[in-house]
């Protein structure tokens, strides 16, 4: 019988017997006076009554045995004619809290166990573990190294090294007064040097007080909590939490409520840029000067990847004035833009320290120190005897990620030191790191579960670890897993029969992976094990009372509803996460994508592209002739392409800090006007100022462009004489070249944008279109009317008449004029100072010279000239006992010299090889192939056989 039907016969059962009781009793009342003669036929008339109220009463008993309501209110009914209703409702109470707490919340708490790890394990097979494979670099896929190159693989000496003195990079103090030239200013320093100086950042008394509290915490640290340094001797370090005390607070919003360096982070980064790493370093008397480094490594950093890495930027903020003999930061700047391995000789020479250029100065307290973690650096030796600790606040910057846009991940190299609640929060948390950097809201930000509506996620635990775990890098190599299995304090909670696989081969990803799952099975079968149990408890209390209280049944209904409520609740988590946009970039597969087209993927494309080259660039005439590849030179002009793009900030405009760029934009902003003022005069005036832009480009180096893959190619003589008119019609800082800049990045996501790729034809039809439009905007060649033939007449027509003027003919052989900055001056330090013929080269030239007299010439660099036609070179050559750096120098005839301009796809070279040590060279002849950014070319030999070598292993044949 179903429950509601025996509710209702129970229901019927009782109304029939209180009615019958009712009778009687009505019956009764009406014959207490009657005669003693009917009193016999009364008991016999009373009989049937009592026969039917016991049988009512005994169906009564046996329906509510098995119904939970009435048998409740049968008994409270009992208990209130019995006076004792109070103690047995509070027994009852007892009772059913007791069956809670010990039967009913264990199990749902398990079984929320069994889902969390369900969940875990959902997310990191269908997440986590794509966004490994998605950025893995070079573990699976070399070819990655070439087809994502940005700008190439510069090589640098003392002549890059930007200023000698950390005068030229302090800021300005009072920011009230600061215009927004004075922003661009800023970022001018930035972008030169590396690093700047904001003064001011944190005031006395909270660096004071945040000293004290890091020298206490220096004392307690504990093993897990150490980070490891570069001669750690008299060196501490640690990650700190925004809250773990009030200084703490105190300092990051009042470092973040700087409007200079907010400004200067939000161009370089982007809008609210992500918090990396928040530590301090502590320096005390007798610590050694470490190893010059740059923070990043080469084959994982921004200035190679400009589209694959972000680039990052650490704040040093010194706790207490800093003199140079306590350990004051040393500086390389400029070095930036390199990509060697090894700057150390470099550095030595010319590197300085933070403290000043004098014993008297000193780096002051609360003075932040921004610098970007490419550059070359070192924290220099605590020289005095004895002194303060020195002691220094440490803050790291990157762009926020934005899945499914931006496909960078984080450089390689840098530990990005934090606390492990301080993941994923971002500039505009720091101002009130008090309410938004605590508990339970820090942790759960870390994790990347929950974060304020209007907030915005930066890199996340998981996240990060992720990245990292894919290249093994810092922290996540498999000597780290190795660690943390057998030392680290979570690692050692675990039981090992918990922990998963630990091979080199499978690494931290297997780990995770069989660890998570070991979690499921152990939490699934302690739940079916408790479940039996309690079953088999609640079955034989109801055989041991004849299921009186059917309590098998009850306690399965009750776990039957909790577990629906769980797997409700899991599944709205799922869903939750399945729309967020790091899970939708993981679905589409464009977490972490290429950022380029592989070359390997779409060769048919190459020439298709090529061609179109010219188009881009608002020409509308097809080049003719293939283009050659080359190696870029520092005097080379680079009219790239790949850094055009709005995710990377300020970094659209690092080509623009090139060194045959600087020189460039110097020629053109010197002569643009004065090309516009002389317009309406004979054309000789004009093509004058564009011949000598022209033949000062082509006496330096070469006007290189990209093509579709990222190789650098020569732009041929027709295109070279375009773009040097289309600049100075433009300018430089105009609103035309604001324009130019935005249909280039407008052409650049045509060209390499992911949702792009699947149609060749909807490029094209889109780059000619911004070709068009480029040619649109062109404020015209000449004085003369103009119209421009648009595409399907959708643009307007165009046409500028330029005003004539009277700049005097002194002004077409002046020198450009002086740079906006006075610091800019030494960006002139960036180029040779080659004089442009084969029989006058000068110190620090690098020219062509015979290599040991074999008839191959190589470059070298002019060292000195011992007299007017000799001086000693050096040549650096890859093989024997210059394999890994260093140089042979030579006495050469400095007349038989020739220029260098860099080699180039077709040159004939003589490939230098060495069997061992001590044997001589010899030479193989050879014709170069493809060049390549990382400065190597493919090397094709006699026989038709195809080998790849780099520049300094091979010489040319002329």
């Amino acid at each position: 019988m179903k429950k509601s039907q025996q509710n209702s016969l129970i229901r019927d059962l009782m109304l029939m017997r209180d009615h019958i009781l009712l009778v009687h009793t009505s019956e009764t009342a009406g014959k207490k006076n009657s005669s003693n003669i009917k009193k016999s036929k009364n008991k016999e008339h009373l009989f049937p009554y009592s026969i039917v109220l016991s049988r009512i009463n005994q169906e009564i008993a046996e329906a509510t045995k098995s119904s939970k309501y009435y048998n409740y209110k049968s008994r409270l009914r009992d208990q209130q004619q019995h006076g004792n209703s109070s103690s047995s409702y509070s027994t009852w109470l007892l009772k059913k809290m007791m069956r809670i707490s010990l039967m009913d919340l264990p199990m749902a708490i398990l079984f929320s166990l069994v889902m969390l790890t369900l969940v875990v394990q959902l997310y990191y097979h269908h997440y986590i573990s794509p966004t490994i494979d998605a950025a893995r670099w070079i573990h699976e896929d070399a070819s990655r190294l070439q087809d994502e190159f940005t700008y190439y693989a510069r090589e640098c000496d003392v002549a890059d090294v930007t200023t000698d003195s950390i005068r030229n990079v302090i800021l300005q103090q009072d920011t009230s007064t600061i215009s927004d030239d004075y922003y661009e200013e800023a970022l001018d320093i930035m972008m030169t040097h590396g690093m700047a100086v904001v003064p001011s950042l944190i005031d006395l008394n909270t660096c004071e007080e945040l000293r004290n509290y890091i020298m206490k915490r220096n004392m307690e640290l504990t093993a897990d909590e150490v980070i490891p340094l570069d001669t750690p001797q008299n060196r501490w370090s640690f990650g700190i939490h925004a809250n773990e005390h009030v200084s703490v607070a105190n300092a990051l919003s009042q470092l973040s409520s700087n409007e200079l360096l907010e400004n200067v982070l939000f161009q370089l980064l982007g809008h609210d840029p992500a918090v990396a790493e928040i530590t301090a370093i502590s320096v005390a008397p007798g610590a050694e000067a470490q190893g010059w480094h740059s923070d990043v490594k080469q084959l994982g950093n921004s200035v190679k990847y400009a589209q694959t890495f972000t680039h990052s930027y650490s704040l040093f903020i010194p706790l207490q004035d800093v003199t140079n003999a306590m350990g004051a930061t040393e500086l390389c700047p400029g070095t930036h833009y390199c990509a060697d391995d090894d700057l150390h000789d470099v550095c030595v020479e010319k590197g300085f320290q933070a403290g000043g250029d004098t014993g008297e100065d000193v780096w002051k307290a609360g003075d932040g120190l921004i610098m970007n973690q490419k550059m070359w650096h070192r924290g220099a030796a605590y020289t005095a005897k004895t002194g303060p600790h020195r002691v220094v606040f440490i803050i790291t910057f990157i762009s926020r990620p934005k899945f499914g846009v931006d496909h960078r991940q984080l450089s390689h190299g840098t530990y990005f030191h934090i606390h492990p609640h301080m993941y994923g929060h971002t500039w505009n948390d720091l101002k009130n790191a008090q309410s938004v950097m605590t508990w339970p809201f820090a942790p759960l930000r870390s994790l990347g579960i929950w974060k304020p509506p209007n907030a915005n996620w930066g890199w996340d635990w998981v996240t990060t670890s992720a990245t990292r775990i894919a290249n093994d890098q810092n922290g996540y190599m498999f000597e780290d897993l190795v660690d943390f299995v057998q030392f680290h304090s979570i690692g050692q909670i675990i039981p090992s029969w918990l922990h998963g696989s630990t091979t080199e081969e499978g690494g931290w990803q297997l780990y995770f992976k069989e660890t998570i799952g070991n979690f499921v099975l152990f939490f699934e079968i302690i739940y079916v094990f408790l479940f039996l149990l309690m079953i088999s408890v609640t079955l034989v209390m109801d055989l041991c009372q004849d299921f009186y209280k059917h309590r098998t049944k009850s306690y399965i209904q009750r776990t039957l509803c909790w577990n629906a409520l769980i797997v409700v609740i899991t599944h709205q988590v799922i869903l939750k996460l399945e729309t967020t946009n790091y899970a939708k970039s993981v679905q589409q597969k464009s977490i972490f994508a290429r950022p380029f087209v592989a070359k390997s993927d779409n060769a048919s494309n190459y020439n298709l592209f090529e061609d179109i080259i010219p188009i881009t660039m608002g020409k509308h005439h097809e080049a003719v002739g293939h283009r050659l590849t080359t190696v870029p030179e520092k005097n080379d002009v680079l009219l790239g392409n790949r850094f055009d793009s709005n995710v990377i900030g300020y970094y659209r405009n690092f080509l623009n800090y090139h060194p045959g760029n600087i020189r460039w934009r110097d020629w053109i902003a010197a002569y643009s006007e004065l090309y516009k003022s002389y317009c309406g005069l004979p054309s000789a005036f004009q093509s004058h100022i564009r011949t000598m832009i022209e033949h000062d480009i082509d006496q330096k180096g070469r006007v290189l462009t990209q093509n579709y893959y990222g190789e650098w190619i020569i732009m041929n003589k027709e295109d070279v004489q375009d773009e040097i008119l289309r600049n100075i019609e433009i300018g430089i800082d105009t609103i035309h070249a604001a324009l130019d800049k935005e249909i280039d990045v407008l052409s650049a996501t045509a060209k390499h944008g992911t949702l792009m790729r699947s149609s060749s034809s909807f490029q094209i039809a889109a780059l000619k279109n911004l070709g068009d439009l480029k040619n649109v905007l062109r404020p015209g060649q000449s004085c003369i009317k103009q119209s421009i033939n648009v595409r399907n007449d959708t643009l307007p027509k165009w046409e500028i008449l330029g005003p004539p003027s009277a700049f005097p003919m002194i002004l077409l052989k002046s020198q450009p004029s002086p740079l906006r900055h006075a610091y800019r001056k030494e960006k002139r330090s960036f180029l040779p100072h080659f004089s442009g013929t084969e029989m006058n080269p000068q110190v620090g030239d690098v020219v062509l010279a015979n290599f040991r007299g074999s008839g191959y010439f190589m470059p070298c660099k002019v060292l000195y000239i011992e007299y007017s036609d000799y001086g000693v070179v050096e040549f650096k050559y890859g093989v024997g006992q210059y394999e890994h750096g260093g140089g042979e120098r030579s006495d050469v005839y400095l007349a038989k010299t020739k220029p260098f301009k860099g080699v180039k796809q077709s040159d004939k070279i003589a490939i230098l090889n060495r069997e061992c040590k001590q044997c001589p060279i010899t030479f193989e002849d050879a014709t170069l192939g493809t060049c390549f950014p990382d400065l190597s070319c493919e090397a094709i030999d006699v026989k038709g056989l195809i080998t790849n070598v780099f520049k300094d292993e091979f010489a040319l044949q002329i």
